[in-house]
């Protein structure tokens, strides 16, 4: 398990580290969220621990990005006092009902399965590429796809096919330069005919490159351009 603090200098931030040494869990800090975005946004971590203090002294780009953690990992806002010590305020979806440090370390981030910053951001961007069920198979099992849209982590996209929850499919994405096929596991469906739907199936990849997370990762972040 790893907990990523942020904090900016000061007693707060002591004070957490020590209460994280306490606990034994491994830990990283932050000094600020453009300093998570910018040097933790590949860490595999199971939450987020984020001094009150540093939060309100962020700008308006800052604060959305502490919104996107809160949609997506277990998040604690952490306030300390000489007197009354650690105080915190869980939030989002994952992150229980209680502001006690270790209760929130123990439960909610123990339980999170360990993600990175960049697999929660994703863009409604198209990308072509070919699905193939088997790599083995015949021509006949391959469909020509685009997504609608995708993460580091996975995608959704376009197509008509009989496909079911569980199945694997091996993808191909034209514009990455490293077009060795992804494993990927399909997650969920949506099936031909639904109202006001796209048919698709949603994946989960299985074993992404290095090169090619990296690249989806500029593709989303604006740093490449789609060719």
């Amino acid at each position: 398990m790893r907990i990523i603090l942020v904090s900016g200098p000061g007693s707060g931030r002591e004070a957490y580290i020590k209460a994280l040494r306490e606990f034994g869990v491994a830990f990283d800090v932050s000094e600020s969220l453009l300093d998570l975005s910018e040097m933790h946004n590949q860490v595999r971590c199971n939450g987020f621990i984020i001094d009150v203090p540093t939060l309100l002294r962020s700008g308006a780009a800052d604060k959305a990005e502490a919104n996107l953690l809160m949609d997506n990992f277990p998040v604690l806002r952490i306030n300390y006092n000489a007197s009354s010590g650690i105080r915190g305020i869980p939030s989002g979806r994952f992150s229980g009902t209680s502001g006690d440090l270790k209760t929130f370390i123990l439960e909610s981030c123990n339980s999170f399965p360990a993600r990175s910053l960049r697999g929660t951001k994703r863009a409604n961007k198209v990308l072509n590429v070919i699905l193939n069920r088997d790599l083995n198979s015949p021509g006949s099992q391959i469909e020509k796809s685009v997504t609608l849209n995708f993460s580091t982590e996975g995608g959704f996209f376009f197509s008509v096919s009989n496909w079911k929850k569980g199945d694997y499919a091996w993808i191909v994405v034209k514009e990455l330069d490293d077009k060795t096929p992804i494993k990927s596991l399909v997650q969920w469906v949506v099936p031909w005919g639904r109202l006001n739907h796209f048919p698709g199936i949603g994946v989960q990849f299985l074993n992404i490159s290095n090169q090619q997370a990296d690249q989806i990762d500029e593709f989303i972040r604006g740093k490449k351009e789609l060719k």
